[in-house]
């Protein structure tokens, strides 16, 4: 093997990927055609997440070499990351048609048919790659996934606890663990799992997401709420926008008949005022989970710049909103202060857009959602502003706002 490859993949492996880099630049260098220098470059894109660029590179060293099955393994690899199923099932089929004894190729395309919520092809392709290697880890952790998405957890306990007794310091393993019990709910014994991963790569995102959604499920709305959409999700695309709005049809539906009836009338209006809590609670919860974790152990040291400052900014919305409301209600005897209640209606309100606020603040770094949530809170500010000047002109820019905050939310439902 070339000895710049060589040196190159072992500081690959200890996660060097720069280094690696520089000396893959040397290999290629002295042989712009080789494709195993160009496939190694690949991989050290991927691990940058710089996926167009690996897999441009990875087109190249198929070109030089098109019967080389791992190059398509690598290809697959890339446009799954950038969640393109169906060109990453394209390839691996490609792999596995050029190469059938190469068990990763059964393992990833495994892993992609469970994001694509075929559990049982899932399974059956983690059980192909596991006869050709019983002790494949890439196979085993996406036969537990299957199965455990599949409802047989007694058979995903026992796979994992398997592939653990191959590799007990395998992080992806114990990232894996750790996702299957908390889909079931056992947060505590999920949270030893993420720790054991972060100890092995304190750098594993999967594993640090995961920490912090166990953490989060100790606060009992939360923890509801996440079996809801491990529930939902694992429904399939189409379900994710069914189920919600064909829950808000029945709410509707059911409320009316009831208040259409002079003894069901509260009943009706409870229905609808649950409904209402649980659709709040959904927007609400993540900033005010982390809020929660701010004050963790553990959890202080897991949330990032945006889930620090969008609880905190959330939260103190809020607050603000029911000090407001407490003054307004005091400022006058008897009354409430129309300015004021408005302005703290204002301050609930906008804590819904704060909570899609992505820091450092930009309007041009980060997505469409971004972008409409800082407008929502100009709004808002707007509309305080404005009910200590203009009472009728704070009742204009609310309207707007909410009409604007109800098309994003059902536009976000259905995209």
């Amino acid at each position: 093997m070339d000895p710049y490859i060589e040196r190159a993949s072992l500081l690959l492996r200890q996660g060097r990927v720069n280094d690696a880099i520089t000396q893959l630049k040397n290999a290629l260098q002295q042989n712009p055609d080789n494709d195993e220098a160009l496939a190694l470059y690949a991989r050290c894109y991927f691990d940058k997440k710089e996926f167009d660029e690996g897999i441009k590179t990875t087109l190249r060293a198929i070109a030089i070499d098109p019967a080389n099955h791992y190059y398509y393994y690598l290809l697959a690899f890339g446009y799954y990351r950038k969640n393109d199923n169906p060109r990453a099932i394209e390839y691996l089929q490609k792999s596995i048609e050029l190469n059938p004894w190469f068990c990763e190729s059964y393992g990833l395309l495994a892993l992609v048919l469970i994001e694509d919520k075929a559990f049982d092809k899932a399974l059956l392709k983690a059980n192909e790659g596991l006869e050709i290697d019983p002790e494949n880890i890439t196979c085993l952790n996406a036969r537990s996934v299957a199965l455990n998405k599949l409802k047989r957890t007694d058979d995903a306990i026992a796979t994992m606890q398997y592939a653990l007794s191959q590799d007990p310091d395998n992080e992806f393993t114990h990232s894996t663990a750790g996702w299957n019990y908390l889909e079931k709910g056992k947060n505590k014994v999920a949270a030893t799992h993420f720790r054991e991963a972060l100890r092995i790569n304190p750098n594993n995102i999967n594993a640090r997401r995961g920490l912090k959604e166990a953490l989060k499920s100790l606060i009992p709305p939360y923890r509801w709420l996440l079996q809801y959409s491990f529930w939902l999700n694992n429904k399939g695309k189409k379900m994710r926008w069914v189920i919600p709005v064909g829950l808000y049809v029945l709410v509707r539906l059911s409320a009316s008949l009831l208040q259409s009836n002079a003894a069901t009338q509260t009943v009706g209006a409870v229905l609808i005022a649950l409904y209402l809590v649980f659709v709040l609670t959904t927007w609400l919860i993540h900033p005010l989970a982390n809020f929660f974790l701010l004050f963790h152990k553990d959890g202080k040291h897991a949330v990032d710049a945006t889930e620090k400052w969008t609880a905190l900014t959330v939260v103190g919305s809020l607050a603000t909103g029911v000090t407001v409301f407490l003054i307004a209600c005091i400022i006058v005897p008897g009354e409430i202060y129309p300015p004021m209640l408005v302005a703290a209606i204002a301050f609930w309100a906008m804590a819904l857009p704060l909570g899609n606020i992505q820091y450092p603040l930009s309007f041009k770094a980060y997505t469409g959602k971004n972008k409409i949530a800082m407008v929502l809170v100009v709004l808002g500010i707007l509309t305080v502003i404005a009910a200590f000047i203009n009472l009728d002109a704070a009742i204009i820019i609310g309207t707007v706002f909410i009409v604007l905050f109800v098309i994003n939310s059902w536009v976000t439902v259905f995209r």
